[in-house]
């Protein structure tokens, strides 16, 4: 979990120097040691994207997560109005929260919970589900595909 996202399809803080110096110094830290996602913040909307690696889709990337609608107005402007290709899923409009649950050494599962009630008044998570991935680890499943084209860049 770090605060700034490596990655951010919203139009604010796309250059600020804290991003850009941590996918140069953090991000080949985070392929080497096999790091399954990243959570981050700053951003007041919410961003999954695909398994990603040096700006490029890879089954051995992590997976990266802004989960900055919690709080704070939640109007984020999109860079693109069209998503760029390795954004899974992506929210400027919904509050919400996010809940990771570990099922063993090899599965995790993500959600993210829009807040609010049903229409009698009352809470039901379940109703209000946004997003939603299984996370494999990658140390435990070897049956992946690897790109090793992002070993150059270690």
């Amino acid at each position: 979990m770090i605060h700034c996202p490596l990655y951010t399809t919203f139009k604010t803080h796309r250059h600020e120097i804290f991003i850009t110096e941590a996918q140069a110094i953090l991000e080949p830290l985070f392929v080497k040691y096999t790091v399954n996602f990243v959570v981050a913040g700053h951003v007041h909307a919410y961003m999954r994207t695909y398994p990603m690696a040096f700006s490029r889709r890879n089954p051995r990337g992590p997976v990266h997560i802004i989960q900055g609608n919690g709080g704070k107005a939640v109007c984020e402007p999109y860079h693109n109005e069209t998503a760029e290709e390795w954004v899974a899923v992506r929210d400027q409009s919904e509050y919400g929260y996010g809940t990771l649950e570990l099922f063993n050494s090899t599965h995790a599962m993500w959600k993210l919970i829009k807040t609010g009630h049903d229409e009698g008044g009352e809470f039901e998570p379940n109703l209000n589900l946004l997003d939603e991935i299984w996370v494999r680890n990658q140390l435990y499943v070897e049956e992946m595909s690897v790109n090793k084209d992002w070993e150059d860049n270690l």
